[in-house]
């Protein structure tokens, strides 16, 4: 029925799918939110990350030159390199002959402290390098901007304390390592024993073991909190996470005497990073090993929630203190986390799945109380693939206006590129164009949509479109942006739009590109909206007019009444109908795809000549309890040809024609002529003359037209087409 010119239609009314919301990428920054670095002719992998006061972003890591070295990139908060830092944009450091940079930290006066560890002499030690707001080292730390830490062998995390001295975290001797600077460059003898300070951890047994940092924070009483791992041969890896005092002692008020071990997946559990929110609770984040699949590593990021006066487990928080994020039966890891200003928190890492060489990331959101935030991203995540070969994430960072930039790498053409990428987050959209949108005169069919810009929006495009249709059409037209500029309506200044044949009871979305001044064009957005109930709490039926009828078509007009919400009508033979009983057709039409609303006055073709059908409609209320079903009998009519007639010939030529067409034949003379459409107007008439006529309906639409002739009270019909 018109099921068919609907399926036509709907490809331009729809299409996009997802509304805007915090995990869509900020278009204002990079190249559609993404910045990609290459720095020098090999691999540079950034694993550290710090915005300073004025939204710079700084990425530190390791590049290979001629040798492994420190790198810093630093970018503007549009994403361009900052030409103002370094050599448009970028410093490297030579420190011995191979560096490995880790970590970066920005102090109150914007110097930039980047720390990591270098190879020397067969052996590994930590090294803090300090540098001006231009990217210069600064001469006044260490030597000439370095300082050595010789007995810390490894660093992977740096914090600065309110006084300005630098705590180091890795490890020394295998066990939780840390060393302290003074604001000069300096070892702080003070701190621990002559600046370090190295904690052996037990295992949950009591029996000493192995420990590594990889994460350490400062809380606002300067006390650091340092967050890794052990090895156990009892346990295998337990997350680890120890407390010190301002002077490098064990703080004995947390855990057990400034320890906490947890075995939280049963088999394989590493603490990866560390962060605080407002009220001073440790957020720990980490992930858990789930079994034992051949090959293949099986875990699920974890979120872990202490008490900041005992280390404690805060059960108020996810089950128990901890929350799970499980996005894959293979690997979801965790590389940090960060805390929004509203307490939710933001975590990224790898997401991998090994028995398809997939290594791509995510961005997922927690809210406060540990439960997921499925208003972001795809139910409370999203997965990113910005490189074919592998994406790593490393850092993620809350901006001051809400938007979350997270810092790594990525592996594009056998080529490492430090990464940094923008998320909308929380962030207002008083900053950019934007379009608000709002609805008046809502009926069941139809709506008014009025849109009104901002100061900073010169045009906007939109279109109004269901969900549905969104996620089906979007990958056909190369995503919603391009959909809805592509087929959606460009105005400027405030504009209404009367929106009509719309669905009762559906949400529909008004989803818009704001376009600014620059030509810039802004995250697409969107607004719900929906239609008004149809029908009433009564019961729901409808009338059934059949018309028309030929050998292979009929009129169908279905009528529902005020108390029908929704109905679905169609036909079957009586043959199939006897054959599966009444109560089984009805639900045959019910589950026919095809809901209406509306009078359904349609044509149905391609009928069996001859042949008994059904014609059913049932109905459903505003209640959604159906109504009973109206039913119909009638007959195709058997095919009737011109060579009925008691004539030697009949032709009509040329059939398919313009229009213009002869009818001959021997005893055609006397005999009555009529054209009739397929709406039953008759658009012909006249009495054949001399065994032929000339017929005329060039005038007339084409399609499918009935030629009749009627002699002596019997009607004989042929078709036509017009072209």
């Amino acid at each position: 029925m018109k099921k068919a010119f609907l399926a036509l239609i709907f490809p331009l009314l729809s299409f996009g799918v997802f509304a805007q919301n915090g995990a869509d990428l900020d278009n204002t920054f990079g190249e559609g939110g993404v910045v990609r670095t290459i720095i020098g002719d090999d691999d540079a992998k950034a694993y550290g990350m710090a915005i300073q006061q004025d939204g710079k972003i700084v990425l530190s890591g390791e590049v290979i030159l001629d040798s492994f070295k420190y790198g810093l990139a630093r970018y503007n908060t549009n994403g361009s390199l900052d030409n103002n830092f370094g050599a448009q944009g970028v410093v490297t450091t030579t420190i011995g002959k191979n560096s490995f940079a880790k970590d970066v930290a920005i102090q109150e006066d914007g110097k930039i402290v980047q720390a990591g560890y270098i190879f020397v002499n067969g052996s590994y030690h930590a090294v803090a390098v300090r540098y001006l707001e231009n990217g210069e080292m600064d001469a006044e730390f260490g030597e000439n901007g370095i300082a050595h830490l010789p007995a810390l062998n490894n660093c992977m995390s740096v914090a600065i304390q309110s006084d300005g001295k630098i705590v180091l975290g890795g490890y020394k001797s295998d066990n939780f390592g840390l060393g302290r600077l003074n604001s000069d460059g300096t070892i702080d003898t003070s701190y621990g024993e002559n600046g370090y300070v190295m904690t052996q951890i037990q295992d949950l047994y009591g029996e000493a073991s192995t420990s590594y940092i990889s994460a350490i924070g400062a809380q606002k009483d300067d006390k650091i909190v340092a967050v890794g791992f052990l090895y156990s041969y009892n346990t295998y890896n337990d997350i680890a996470i120890v407390r010190y005092n301002t002077d490098g002692s064990l703080d004995a008020e947390f855990g057990n005497q400034g320890v906490v071990v947890s075995n939280i997946g049963g088999l394989s559990d590493f603490g990866t990073a560390v962060t605080f929110q407002e009220e001073g609770k440790i957020i720990v984040g980490g992930h858990k090993e789930n079994g034992f699949l051949p090959g293949i590593p099986e875990y699920d990021a974890v979120i872990i929630r202490l008490n900041a006066e005992d280390g404690s487990f805060d059960t108020t928080f996810g089950e128990d203190g901890a929350a799970i994020i499980h996005l894959t039966e293979e690997a979801t890891y965790v590389n940090d986390v960060a805390v929004q200003a509203d307490g939710k928190i933001v975590v990224t890492g790898a997401y991998v799945i090994y028995s398809e060489q997939k290594f791509d990331m995510y961005v997922a959101r927690l809210n406060a109380d540990g439960s997921i935030d499925t208003e972001f991203g795809d139910g409370g995540s999203r997965i990113f693939a910005f490189a074919v070969t592998e994406n790593a994430p490393q850092k993620i960072a809350v901006q001051e206006d809400g938007k979350i930039v997270i810092g790594g790498f990525l592996m594009e053409d056998n080529l490492c590129k430090f990464m940094v990428f923008r998320l909308m987050g929380d962030a207002t959209s008083t900053d950019i164009p934007a379009v608000e949108v709002t609805f008046d005169n809502i009926t069941t069919t139809s709506l008014d949509a009025t849109m009104t810009p901002n100061a900073l929006c010169e045009s906007y495009y939109f279109v109004l479109m269901t969900a549905a249709d969104m996620q089906m059409w979007a990958p056909f037209m190369g995503g919603p942006e391009a959909a809805i500029k592509q087929f959606g309506i460009h105005e400027s200044g405030v504009f209404t739009h009367h929106f009509n044949d719309l669905t009762p009871n559906t949400e529909y979305f008004v989803y818009t590109i704001s376009v600014g001044y620059d030509g810039f064009e802004a995250p697409y957005d969107s607004t719900m909206v929906q239609t008004a109930i149809l029908g009433g709490n009564g019961v729901a039926t409808a009338t059934i007019e059949l018309t028309e009828i030929t050998e292979t078509t009929v009129r169908m007009i279905v009528t529902p009444n005020s108390e029908t919400a929704v109905y679905h009508d169609g036909l079957i033979t009586k043959e199939y109908f006897d054959e599966i009983g009444e109560e089984a057709a009805i639900e045959l039409i019910r589950n026919n795809g095809y809901p209406q609303y509306g009078i359904d006055n349609w044509v149905w073709t391609d009928l069996e000549m001859s042949t008994i059908y059904k014609a059913i409609a049932t109905c459903q209320n505003a209640l959604g309890e159906w109504g009973p079903a109206t039913i119909v009998e009638f007959s195709t009519l058997p095919l009737v040809g011109i060579n009925d007639i008691d004539t030697k010939a009949v032709i009509i030529f040329p059939n398919p024609g313009n229009g213009r067409f002869e009818v001959a034949g021997d005893g055609l003379s006397g005999t009555g002529i009529r054209v009739v459409d397929m709406a039953g107007k008759v658009v012909y008439s006249a009495k054949i003359g001399d065994n032929h006529i000339l017929v005329d309906i060039s005038n007339c639409n084409n399609g499918l037209y009935i030629v009749e002739i009627e002699k002596d009270g019997e009607i004989s019909t042929a078709k036509f087409v017009k072209q």
